[in-house]
């Protein structure tokens, strides 16, 4: 049994993030709501300077990690040392935990608490391994034009004190910089370039995707790198390339859906510049932020499939992207999609429909669907989250074919449970997936936990257990993407 640790919360008063010098006037669609206090930089955010371990009893066969919630825009949500997993994850009173177990161990899951940012789902944290074995979490709450409320809108980072483990932490420090506006911080996304090089992207102080370079101890300033239609709030997802490639995957909207008609768009980053999958130059750091359809066009907005919502990224191991995605957003019938660069183009077909009929949509939760992963270590796997007879189950699905057919290999999630989010680790070439289970009412009204359940390594898993495959055709993207549509302003 793992000691019981007492921690104090203390209070930390965050220094504001300052935008880059001789930065515009901020823009009227990039200021709050209001001028009340929820708005000032007086506010407080409770902050542990040594957390609390604390142990939980788990199963051989799914491993319960702990009560809370994840989004999947902030990411890494697990990450490996070791012999341990890490994973991270927002509880329903609005603690920052994170965690880490060994797969299928009848040990305890320890827990540190790094914080409280609010009960919010967008407010877990994102984790990252360092050269030197240490971990990393950046944690802020959910920002925005009327959030957050009774804490200041602040991105924090802290790493433990020593490689692996998660006892002791150094104190919780507040990003300096952030683009010019007043929305905050959101979903950070911390990637590793390099031994002394971090790259680390959020949603910015105009809710456009945002990203500063740490040079050691220094970070440079805080750069846009996309923009949607005025007003609008790209979404974006982000992995690392190849190890030690230093490059980064980004697939993005034009917008938040509910806003406008969205496609889906990817970047590649590397050595200060951003390039198409073909190695096409889009734009230098001194050029940003670009229009949001001057990237790689993977789906440009159908009105016979709907609009897109990015979900996943990731490399074939090839330093080729691959991106995951769902099309119908806000209708009845939604379906997964994959879209892979094959070198020469982007293709893209249909994994399988969100749901199983068109009814199910909102029945298992407050969500558009279940949410979809890749594998780490297959490009061909994925974990997704159908909405099945009103309740959600992880399932995997695999292609033969790079993603041409898709077959229903096994069931993940446990029977009777209600789970969604997947996110997926490897650890000794066994894949690890995590999801959130239980009742999610909206963003902040959760009665959730986080499961874990191991598989075996790539070709242990049983034959697909459809013996039909889901046939699709490809589709191929035309080479010069459509402009985005119009849309109104956002009210939220």
């Amino acid at each position: 049994m793992v000691a019981l640790l007492a921690a104090v919360l203390v209070v930390v008063g965050p220094r504001a993030a300052t935008p880059e010098a001789g930065a515009a006037a901020v823009p009227p669609d990039c200021l709050r709501a209001n001028a009340g206090p929820n708005s000032t930089q007086a506010l407080r955010t409770e902050v542990s300077p040594d957390g609390v371990v604390v142990p939980e009893r788990v199963s051989l066969a799914t491993q319960r990690i702990g009560l809370g919630a994840w989004s999947y825009f902030g990411d890494q949500r697990s990450v490996v040392f070791g012999p341990w997993i890490y994973t991270g994850w927002i509880t329903t009173t609005g603690l920052v935990r994170v965690g880490r177990f060994k797969p299928g161990a009848a040990k305890p899951v320890q827990t540190v608490t790094l914080g409280r940012t609010g009960s919010d789902d967008h407010n877990n944290p994102s984790l990252m391994v360092t050269s030197k074995g240490r971990i990393a979490a950046f944690f802020s709450p959910h920002s925005g034009r009327y959030l957050p409320h009774g804490t200041a809108a602040q991105l924090y980072y802290r790493f433990t004190e020593k490689p692996g483990a998660i006892k002791d932490w150094t104190p919780a420090k507040p990003l300096p910089v952030n683009a010019p506006g007043q929305l905050g911080f959101t979903y950070p996304n911390p990637i590793g370039l390099s031994a002394d090089k971090t790259f680390l992207a959020w949603r910015g102080g105009c809710w456009k995707p945002t990203f500063a370079l740490r040079e050691g101890t220094t970070w440079g300033p805080a750069r846009e790198i996309v923009q949607g239609p005025s007003g609008q709030r790209p979404y974006a997802k982000y992995a690392a390339g190849l190890p030690g490639s230093g490059v980064v995957h980004m697939c993005y909207t034009e917008s938040h859906p509910k806003q406008s008609r969205t496609g889906i768009h990817c970047l590649e980053y590397k050595d200060r510049r951003f390039s198409k999958a073909d190695g096409t130059r889009v734009a230098g750091l001194s050029e940003l932020p670009i229009p949001a359809a001057n990237g790689d066009s993977v789906y440009p907005y159908d009105p016979k499939l709907g609009k897109a919502w990015v979900m996943d990224v990731g490399d074939d191991g090839q330093g080729r992207p691959v991106v995951l995605f769902s099309v119908g957003y806000y209708r009845t019938w939604q379906r997964f999609m994959y879209g892979r660069w094959t070198g020469t183009r982007w293709q893209v077909t249909e994994i399988t429909p969100a749901f199983s009929d068109n009814k199910q949509r909102h029945t298992a939760g407050l969500f558009e669907t279940g949410g979809m992963t890749l594998d780490p270590q297959d490009p061909g796997t994925v974990y997704l989250g159908r909405v099945i007879d009103h309740r959600a189950k992880v399932e995997k699905w695999v292609t033969p074919d790079q993603g041409l057919t898709w077959q229903r290999a096994q069931r993940i999630s446990p029977t009777g449970q209600n789970c969604f989010r997947p996110t997926a680790t490897v650890l000794k070439g066994g894949t690890t997936v995590l999801m959130v289970c239980g009742t999610l009412r909206s963003w902040t009204s959760f009665d959730t936990k986080i499961l874990a359940v191991t598989l075996g390594p790539p070709g242990s898993t049983p034959p697909p257990a459809d013996p039909t495959p889901n046939r699709n055709p490809p589709v191929t993207t035309p080479a010069v993407p459509s402009a985005p549509a119009a849309s109104p302003t956002p009210v939220g």
